[in-house]
């Protein structure tokens, strides 16, 4: 332990032992002045019999319970002399460097000393177990066992109304607990000391448990990026003991960020960052006023910054009516800076600093994943692919730091990168969790079929995607613009041509998780809500590692209508956020439809790649037809006639549901996978889609032989 703890704990311990001596001589003598022919009540309560309870029958049970006059120990009365010399000994221990927790507390609240002794008194039932007794002796009455203002005004010379009063420190800060009943009044009413300034007397700093609950420790990072160093150095003026007080907003995308940056400027100032989801805030008065005076008095105990994440205000949306969800009148009452997690800049906040946060560059994002890698032993060798890496995935220091940690039990498993690569995707892609729907990929690009334009664009799409951060960084595009900078494409068809198909292929060749933006919770009949939703995906979706598909995108990207009323002013404004926004997401998004034309023509200049699946042709579904079955040894390969299959006119996505009843229809019988099951299973899918069927397109004749052997499964007429 250091020097400078056990120092304390010694002083710490002789100012409790002197105050609780002084406490101990001042009640004796105001037992002796209530009643000085008395000796002094015993110090184990009187037991008390059910029929004692009631209260008229209290007081005669405990004058029975008195011991006679002589049989009890007698406790020397306190003089004038002993008391000062108590209270001499209290003042010396108090003044012991470094200082006693009592003194500290009641400097740091400014008590005063009336003030200062009450909380003694109130804590000393939580020191000496003995105190309880002789608080009663001193009150005259066995069953008032706790302190009150009363008993402080009697025992102290220093007693001042003013301790009483709201705005006062004692009850302000919550430092003493008043159990006030109906009868009672403040004067008479008992007290307790708050458990947390307790264990503080006692030496025992900690925050408050009742905070503990909102509230998350942000550590900073190991190290930060120059560029964020000096927006780290611009805050530390905020967290300086001179450095004032109001809100500052920190603006951008990346939280982890500005945690990362806030925690280091408040590690400098000595001071310790709790984030505060703004949805924890308590929004009823009552709530209010006792969060406030519970980090009032936190603040004064510990060197707590607070950060308030999440906060929504007027800016985040296109309706400059919308009401303002976050309450701002109570982060403004909260003492010293306040920061507040924004992603625009809100008037609303009043006067307040505006400081803006981005994540780390690309050339720093590979700078740290380098230096996170070689500190845990793991080599770099393909320094393209950690650059690729860096450029793809917008971490914060932290963030980095903290999947490094969780690459390096993989490491010997696979390449560094590619672990570290996987790690980023599946962390990125929590963040949309609940906001859309992953898709498994399994697809690759060879087995998309297409005519030759529609894959070599679909190819192309693939290379743009792979290399669109490195354009912008190298070739200095983001420098020179900041919309249009993504990747968006429209892959657009008739059901069941492989669109779907084609964006697993492109999240496959990309490396990426694919995410199916569900409609059903995006589009909401509520006026400005499918915005909201809207900036969500893009929110969650910004850190890269993830390309959004929006299937059936007519349903979102729909054409703007004349206004008529006020849910068409309000679709058009859905339409328009998307367009801004959709041209600000720097990655990569596909849109699926088969109603091209229902678009909004504003779209397609935002579009990069429009890329049509028309119906397959018979090359096309010749070559699904030699793909679609999975396992080729349950398949009656022999006998397969790829080009007869070929001449059904079918979707890819129809090949696949016959294919799937052909399987079904084998399994029935137990027997592999042959022409019989597959042309019953074509039949009943021309049927579900409503095509006309030629029984003698059916038939089936092995080894062309001219007695044609009908499918073993039934079919009715």
């Amino acid at each position: 332990m250091p020097a400078d703890d056990v120092d304390f704990a010694r002083n710490n311990q002789a100012c409790i032992e002197a105050g609780l001596a002084w406490l101990r001589a001042c009640l004796l003598a105001e037992e002796r002045r209530l009643a000085p022919g008395l000796p002094p009540l015993t110090r184990k309560p009187p037991a008390v019999e059910p029929e004692a309870r009631w209260p008229w029958r209290r007081k005669a049970q405990a004058q029975q319970d008195l011991p006679p006059a002589g049989d009890a120990p007698q406790a020397e009365p306190a003089s004038a002399g002993g008391l000062a010399e108590a209270r001499l000994a209290f003042d010396n221990a108090a003044a012991a460097q470094p200082s006693p927790a009592l003194v500290s507390l009641a400097d740091g609240m400014g008590l005063n000393p009336f003030e200062r002794d009450m909380l003694l008194l109130a804590a000393a039932p939580e020191l000496d177990p003995d105190m309880p007794a002789l608080i009663a002796s001193a009150q005259g009455d066995p069953y008032r066992r706790s302190p009150t203002f009363a008993l402080g005004m009697s025992l102290f010379k220093t007693a001042g109304w003013d301790a009483m009063a709201p705005e006062r420190p004692l009850r302000a800060m919550q430092l003493l607990e008043i159990h006030q009943s109906g009868a009672d009044s403040l004067l008479a009413a008992p007290l307790r000391i708050d458990e947390r300034i307790a264990a503080y007397i006692k030496g025992l700093n900690y925050l408050d448990e009742r905070i503990e609950a909102l509230v998350t420790p942000v550590v900073p990072p190991a190290q930060l990026p120059p560029h964020q160093q000096q927006v780290a150095q611009q805050l530390s003026y905020w967290l300086a003991p001179d450095g004032g007080s109001g809100i500052v907003q920190l603006l951008g995308a990346d939280t982890s960020s500005k945690r990362d940056v806030l925690a280091t400027a408040a590690a400098s100032a000595g001071r310790r960052l709790m984030a505060l989801p703004a949805g924890a805030l308590p929004a009823q008065p009552q709530d209010m006023e006792r969060f406030l005076q519970l980090w009032q008095r936190e603040t004064r105990l510990l060197p707590l910054t607070l950060l308030i994440e999440g906060a929504e205000t007027h800016a985040d949306h296109e309706d400059g009516d919308k009401p303002q969800p976050l309450p701002t009148r109570l982060p403004q009452r909260l003492p010293g800076t306040v920061f507040v997690d924004a992603r625009f800049a809100d008037a609303a906040w009043g006067s307040t600093a505006v400081v803006l946060v981005d994540p780390p560059l690309a050339t720093e994002r590979a700078t740290l994943w380098h230096q996170a890698l070689m500190a845990r032993g793991i080599a770099v060798p393909d320094e393209s692919a950690l650059t690729r890496l860096a450029n793809e995935f917008q971490l914060s220091a932290s963030r980095i730091a903290a999947l490094a940690a969780g690459v390096a039990p993989a490491a010997n498993l696979e390449p560094p990168v590619r672990a570290a690569w996987n790690a980023c995707v599946e962390h990125t892609a929590g963040a949309l969790d609940g906001l859309a729907q992953r898709i498994v990929v399994r697809a690759a690009l060879d087995d998309v079929a297409l005519p030759p334009h529609e894959k070599q664009q679909l190819r192309r799409l693939v290379e743009h995607a792979g290399q669109r951060i490195a354009v912008l960084n190298d070739y200095g595009f983001a420098a020179h613009a900041n919309r249009g900078l993504g990747m968006a494409a429209l892959l657009h068809g008739e059901s069941g041509t492989g669109k779907t198909m084609a964006a697993e292929a492109v999240a496959q060749a990309l490396s990426l998780a694919l995410f199916r933006v569900d409609l059903s919770a995006v589009v909401s009949k509520y006026i400005g809500e499918t915005s909201k939703n809207l900036r969500r995906v893009f929110d969650a979706a910004e850190g890269g590692g993830a390309v959004l598909l929006f299937d059936e995108a007519d349903a979102v990207f729909g054409k703007r209508s004349e206004v008529k009323d006020s849910h068409d002013r309000y679709a058009n404004i859905d339409i328009n956020y998307l367009l801004t926004r959709m041209e600000q997401f720097p990655g990569v998004t596909l849109l699926a439809t088969n109603m091209k034309h229902a678009l909004d023509q504003a779209f397609m200049r935002r579009l990069r790649f429009i890329i049509g699946f028309p119906f397959p042709g018979v090359a096309e579904r010749k070559e699904i037809w030699s793909r679609v079955f999975p396992d080729p040894g349950r398949l009656d390969s022999k006998h397969l006639d790829l080009d007869r299959l070929a001449r059904f006119a079918m979707t890819g996505g129809a090949i696949f549901n016959a294919a799937l009843a052909a399987a079904h229809n084998a399994a029935a019988a137990r027997a592999d996978i042959g022409m019989p099951h597959i042309l019953d299973a074509i039949r009943w899918e021309l049927l579900k889609i409503g095509r006309p069927v030629a029984e003698s397109e059916f038939a089936w004749t092995p080894a062309n032989t001219a007695t044609p052997v009908q499918p073993p499964v039934e079919v009715p007429a």
